[in-house]
């Protein structure tokens, strides 16, 4: 489990178990399984299975992939869908990290779920609906210059826009599955009816009963009139936004205060959001700017230039916190590769860890430092642009033109840069792909309850406490459900089960093991061995996310701890997304009422922050960590010191004569 390219894992395994003394002979097969969809369509997937054979032993490797489900695409077209799935979907990791007892938790995940509509619905359909204004404006003028002054053409073009953006709207929210691209459709119709509406109102109305107008259209003449209502209502929607982050940081700070609050959960509630607004905050007029100062026929339009000029220094803003944030990042980095230089495995063993990169302590003040200036910075020049007063008025104003000055000329060809490094940048894209798609949710209906002739379906108990349905998580989980039930079924006798899996495949392995579904596994199978390579259990999951993710001696993994015989973690000391499990320190309460009904059922109720061990063994489980040298993430399956520790932790054996069969 855990390599992103069907079949190659199984390849890289099988290698590694050959040795020139020993040689291999092996048959590979494909088995096609069913698994049910999302939509409830029932397809099948493909699982490699190679059978073994090496002297006296004989294994069966079977690879559980499930890249498809939950990877960035090749290709441009597949990154560019993966960053896409990645920021519309961190609001889900937010949510679940806002999951915790108080009513400061509590509204900060609902303003976290109302700042994520805000931004992906109607900000995102103006945005998209000026664009099309914009190409409008070009187009008419490279045909016929001048033509967006004249009072009737505008109407026609205008008319033909909305029929455009309606067609896209329907179109897409006819072929998508997503939520939130059937908001953006809905908010799409919304536009595309307001201009409509308020084409229609100001050429019978405006014009004839306000002569004011006509003092601001020359200024803004024809079409460019509406571009302009449009930014006004772009930066409306900016406001709203900026208060509901303001009341987003007074609901962090009440959470904290909470007795059994989660604290790195909760930074990371409010920081993603946060850094949604700025991410948003820096395309948006970025993009605007761009297209004034990049294309020809829009810099000839001193009128076009004037409609986004007041919005300008929001872009100032974002690239003041954007240098705060980069030279906080640098040090971190510096910090990082002077602690790689020196590093080895035995000083690793007596607790020297690298700088943790993922949401670095430091770097979490330096965000919300930004945020609370960015908010405040923002949210005044949208009170004075309310208030009618010119931000240019004021020294501070007149600093952010001055940066606006330089945005353009600093964040473009860092954008050009950023799209040259996008294709070296997918592991990462796919790291984080993985961590979005393992909170990914949507509410649960009696159709998910049903269990349907289906043996492995969502639990019941999930529909009826109300509970969150991890459809990605679960559809992952029911490909290596269905694995270990094919050899349930294929064998009358017992034969060991050994699970490998790398970075996400790890905790796959590790709730399918913990889930009551597979409760027959002991009786199926001889032993049970997990074997973790780079597990980002305890080092993401269990840090960030311990309201979820406890202790391993709590009462939410005693199926887990009936079901393991020996757990063995791989892990490089410059892994920077899984180092070593926190196993159990000693036995505890907790770890004799581990019966089934003991467990659980909200996510409150199941805080406890983990502890940390090298190796133990514990009611006759063996735990272990070994720590490999410095290599990052990447290529575990061909790391040749990894691949030592995977044949030592595979046969020892004293009896070195029990068949070997893994799945």
């Amino acid at each position: 489990m855990g390599d992103p390219d069907p079949g190659n894992t199984i390849s890289l395994f099988a290698r590694s178990l050959a040795t020139e003394d020993c040689p291999l002979q092996e048959r590979q097969e494909v088995i096609w399984l069913t698994e049910k969809s999302e939509n409830d369509h029932v397809q099948t997937f493909p699982a490699h299975q190679r059978k073994i054979r090496s002297r006296d032993q004989t294994l069966e490797l079977c690879e559980a992939f499930w890249g498809d489900l939950s990877r960035v695409r090749r290709g441009w077209v597949g990154v560019i869908q993966g960053i896409f799935q990645i920021v519309f979907g961190l609001r889900y990791v937010a949510y679940v990290a806002a999951d915790q007892p108080g009513r400061g938790a509590y509204w900060l995940k609902r303003l976290g779920l109302i700042s994520s509509k805000i931004l992906h619905g109607p900000v995102l359909a103006v945005t998209f609906f000026l664009s099309i204004l914009m190409v409008a404006v070009c187009g008419t003028e490279m045909l016929w210059p001048d033509s967006y002054k004249t009072n009737v053409w505008p109407l026609v073009v205008l008319s033909g826009c909305a029929m455009i953006a309606l067609c896209i709207s329907q179109i897409v929210s006819r072929i998508t599955r997503s939520r939130v691209v059937s908001r953006f459709c809905f908010w799409l119709d919304v536009t595309t009816m307001f201009v409509t509406g308020l084409m229609l109102l100001k050429y019978f109305f405006l014009d004839q009963s306000f002569p004011v107008l006509a003092q601001v259209s020359p200024r803004h003449p024809g079409m460019l009139w509406h571009c302009r209502v449009l930014v006004v209502l772009l930066g409306l929607l900016w406001f709203v936004e900026i208060q509901v982050l303001l009341g987003m940081v007074i609901c962090w700070f009440i959470s904290l205060l909470h007795p059994r609050a989660y604290r790195p959960a909760l930074h990371v509630a409010f920081l993603i959001p946060a850094l949604a607004v700025g991410i948003w905050g820096q395309v948006v007029p970025l993009v605007w700017v761009s297209a004034k100062e990049g294309l020809g026929v829009l810099a000839k339009l001193p009128e076009f230039a004037s409609v986004f000029d007041d919005a300008l220094p929001f872009l100032g803003v974002q690239l003041m916190m954007l240098a705060v944030i980069l030279a906080a990042s640098s040090v971190l980095m510096v910090r990082y590769f002077l602690w790689r230089k020196n590093a080895n495995v035995e000083r690793f063993e007596r607790g020297s860890r690298a700088p943790r990169l993922i949401i670095n302590n430091s770097l979490q003040l330096v965000f919300a430092f930004c945020t609370a200036v960015g908010v405040f910075l923002v949210g005044s020049l949208c009170i004075l642009q309310i208030l009618g007063y010119a931000y240019t008025d004021y020294a501070i104003g007149r600093m952010l033109a001055e940066v606006n000055k330089y945005a353009v000329s600093v964040v473009v060809p860092m954008g050009g840069l950023m799209l040259l490094l996008i294709p070296h940048l997918r592991p990462a894209f796919d790291i984080v792909l993985d961590v979005v798609n393992h909170f990914y949710f949507r509410p649960t209906d009696m159709d998910d309850a049903l269990v349907d002739d289906d043996e492995f379906d969502i639990s019941e108990t999930t529909f009826e406490n109300g509970k969150l349905f991890f459809s990605r998580r679960d559809a992952l989980h029911l490909r290596i459900k269905r694995i270990l039930a094919h050899y349930r079924d294929q064998y009358d006798h017992q034969p060991e089960l050994v699970i490998v899996s790398h970075s996400q495949g790890t905790m796959v392995a590790i709730e399918v093991l913990n889930d009551e579904e597979v409760c027959w596994v002991n009786n199926c199978f001889k032993s049970v061995s997990l074997i973790t390579m780079g597990s980002p259990f305890s080092h993401l999951y269990q840090h960030y996310f311990g309201h979820y993710y406890p202790a391993l001696d709590q009462p939410f993994w005693s199926s887990l701890r009936r079901r393991i015989d020996r757990w063995t973690n791989v892990c490089r000391i410059d892994d920077f997304v899984g180092t070593d499990v926190s196993f159990p320190l000693s036995k505890s309460p907790a770890w004799e009422s581990s019966a089934p009904n003991d467990l659980p059922n909200d996510a409150a109720s199941r805080f406890q922050r983990p502890t940390k061990i090298t190796e133990m063994v514990q009611s006759e489980i063996v735990y272990s960590n070994l720590a490999v040298g410095a290599r990052g993430h990447l290529s575990y399956w061909s790391d040749c010191e990894v691949l030592d520790l995977l044949r030592e932790a595979l046969f020892e054996d004293d009896s070195k004569s029990l068949q070997r069969r893994a799945a």
